[in-house]
């Protein structure tokens, strides 16, 4: 009897989840983007979903929770109904550096979540105050050494902070790191000329490049970014640096139902694959390439992984 009723239980139970992803989604979803307006992640965050509300014929609003390095609105997703209604834009800040850069974290990237699928990348760039009497990435680094102490890198995510501490061991430097809340309020400084130089993606100053506010003096990418060829890399600066990527992608609460996390998924490399879209985002700096959730997940582990050596070899202890 009590094995029948545990049948019974499971076949309602997956039931009531069939029918649930039959309708889905009949109300408003919430995704929540866990940094600034104007940021990468964010700007991603409004092409996709906008687009995506006209697919699944459904309002999708963007919940921006700032701060923590992404952890308070990747813990706030966590902690959310697992009914496909509240999702999180996650990316490498949230679910690959955070265990690495953070003492206390209040969700586990892997266990907490259902990976939907990646969006894509942010090639990164060194863009600093265009006052500074360099040229390129060797001159930057002379400078630096003439002047030790004295020039800043400002960053607002792990990756950015990442970045400067491993060119300060690689290039032998000494600058001093400056933390921000967000992206846009260090390509303010370096504007105004109050912070030397910074490590970001190209969305929240792309502007400000083009307008010659700001310099972008080379990417960290192997290669050169496609949207921005003439920009050097770092290697041909003569500075080997990390291979490490930045990545956004939409997750779930764990326990969400499959059905749900296919048809999402399904919906974003629609998305994705529309030429108007991948335009748009090419625009922001950002390279769409989607990957579904099971390679979605081992990606995630794996670049869990990555972070811990790598932040180990750049000296980086948790905050």
């Amino acid at each position: 009897m009590r094995v029948l009723v545990l049948a019974i239980a499971l076949f309602v139970s997956h039931w009531n989840q069939a029918v649930a992803a039959e309708s889905y989604p009949s109300q408003r979803i919430t995704v929540i983007a866990p940094f600034a307006p104007g940021s990468g992640t964010d700007g991603v965050a409004r092409i996709v979903f906008q687009r995506l509300s006209e697919l699944l014929k459904t309002t999708i609003v963007i919940d921006n929770r700032v701060g923590a390095n992404g952890a308070l609105g990747a813990t706030a997703a966590a902690r959310s109904a697992p009914d496909g209604y509240t999702l999180l834009v996650g990316g490498t800040s949230t679910h690959a550096a955070n265990p690495s850069m953070l003492k206390s974290i209040q969700y586990d990237p892997v266990a907490d979540f259902a990976p939907i699928s990646q969006f894509g990348l942010f090639p990164y760039f060194l863009i600093i105050d265009p006052g500074l009497p360099v040229k390129n990435v060797a001159d930057l680094v002379a400078l630096a050494k003439s002047k030790p102490g004295t020039l800043t890198f400002g960053y607002a995510n792990a990756l950015g902070q990442l970045s400067g501490e491993a060119f300060k061991r690689r290039a032998g430097i000494d600058i001093a790191a400056v933390p921000y809340r967000n992206s846009p309020q260090v390509v303010t400084d370096i504007i105004a000329q109050r912070v030397s130089m910074t490590f970001m993606d190209m969305a929240p100053a792309v502007s400000q490049v083009e307008a010659g506010q700001a310099r972008a003096l080379a990417t960290i990418s192997p290669d050169r970014a496609s949207r921005f060829p003439d920009i050097p890399t770092m290697k041909e600066g003569g500075v080997t640096f990390i291979n490490i990527s930045a990545w956004s992608g939409l997750f779930a609460p764990k326990d969400t139902p499959p059905e749900i996390v296919a048809k999402l998924a399904e919906g974003v490399r629609e998305v994705l694959a529309e030429p108007e879209i991948r335009k748009r985002l090419a625009d922001i700096g950002f390279e769409a390439q989607w990957i579904g959730p099971a390679d979605f997940a081992k990606h995630v582990k794996d670049d869990m992984e990555l972070w811990a050596t790598t932040t180990r070899e750049a000296g980086i202890e948790r905050q």
